[in-house]
């Protein structure tokens, strides 16, 4: 009558172990998915932190192309304070380029 009970006890206990290596292995998965998971949100992350960067920078460059065009448009010859047409040079370089470009 012991030999049936501690049968069925070593198979509960053999039973048991799988289990536990089961949640053990299922855990140290879900920490490998938790570790990939927090390294993915760092570089999202740090590639937010780089376009703010990149959009201050491109509004930084377009205000100082602001300020060029607008001393460019008051312009004037240092000899005879004759405004120069800036408009018309630049259309002219354009042109010339485009003459340029499909030759």
């Amino acid at each position: 009558m012991v030999a049936p009970l501690m049968a069925e006890i070593a198979r509960l206990q053999r039973e048991l172990e799988q289990a536990n290596n089961s949640i053990d292995d299922k855990l140290d998965k879900l920490g490998d998915a938790g570790l990939g998971v927090v390294g993915l949100t760092k570089r999202l992350g740090d590639a937010r932190a780089k376009i703010i960067e990149l959009e201050e920078e491109i509004a930084r460059l377009s205000r100082k192309d602001d300020r060029r065009v607008r001393r460019l448009e008051r312009l004037r010859c240092q000899k005879c304070q004759t405004k120069v047409n800036t408009r018309a040079l630049i259309q002219k370089l354009d042109a010339d380029e485009r003459c340029l470009s499909q030759g």
